[in-house]
């Protein structure tokens, strides 16, 4: 049994397919998912999917970085505040906050500083409600490194998922000797062929702290690329498989402990 801990197939691309899309999923195994928000409109789109595929969909609901770094960092608590409400109203589905973080790629020539401190604002405020709601924090990180580890230490978070993983191992290691409930998410990142600091993240954390997504309907495996221009939650397979083969451990043990891993870590046993 897989679970694809962190993909948007309410998004462009997938929105119009979302049947063909869970058939695909029970076909290769796939059977769980969390549909993750990066907006308040998006955060209703992704608990809309998470409703109609029932049991074993659920969502998650945040403002991605990019999304509020122009933003006015007098909107961050009030948006907070928004969160709070969409999430208590939505207990049953919303298991975790996020995605926040930081992306320093994405920020704009000019308007760099003010960007970063936005994003930074907005990080913070998720994380002091991710705290407040006992609930685990979604964390994307790009070209942020040190950041990334400041903030989370600065907000006292504890249980978190960097997302997307696409660091080296020394990232992962600071992490995990601030808390041992902080977990790492590998893509299609992890099957490609330069991302070699990322392979060898796979293979040297301790197998308990691993997740796999896909971040569709982004980052296609590339043992399909060309054939699939779109990634989507069943293809998370692919990065699995590819997991497997880094790792010492017996095949099915991996697919056993990441499925724990999973479940362990948006509270869902």
């Amino acid at each position: 049994m897989i679970f694809d801990t962190h993909c948007h197939a309410f998004w462009r691309g997938l929105e119009q397919k979302s049947d063909e899309i869970f058939d695909a999923m029970s076909a290769e195994g796939v059977i769980r998912s969390v549909q993750v928000g990066t907006d308040i409109v998006d955060n209703q789109k992704a608990l809309e999917l998470a409703r109609r595929w029932g049991n074993n969909a659920w969502c998650a609901a945040g403002i991605h970085p990019t999304s509020c770094q122009d933003m006015s960092p007098d909107l961050a608590r009030e948006i907070a505040s928004q969160l709070d409400k969409f999430i208590n109203k939505n207990a049953d589905k919303v298991v975790a906050v996020g995605e926040t973080g930081l992306d320093y790629f994405h920020v704009k020539r000019g308007n760099k500083a003010e960007q970063i401190r936005n994003q930074k604002i907005f990080f913070r405020e998720q994380a002091r409600l991710a705290i407040q709601l006992d609930l685990p924090l979604i964390v994307h990180s790009r070209n942020a490194t040190a950041d990334t580890i400041e903030e989370i230490k600065k907000a006292g978070i504890k249980r978190a998922v960097i997302h997307c993983f696409s660091e080296n191992p020394a990232f992962a290691q600071e992490l995990m000797a601030w808390s041992d409930g902080i977990y790492f998410s590998f893509s299609g990142i992890l099957t490609y062929e330069k991302a070699t600091a990322v392979h060898e993240a796979a293979r040297s954390l301790p197998l308990r702290r691993i997740l796999v997504e896909t971040d569709a309907p982004f980052l296609v495996p590339q043992q399909i690329r060309g054939k699939h221009d779109v990634n989507e939650p069943a293809f998370v397979r692919h990065v699995l498989d590819f997991l497997k083969q880094l790792r010492n451990e017996p095949g099915d043990e991996v697919e056993q402990a990441v499925w724990d891993n999973s479940n362990d870590f948006y509270g869902l046993r």
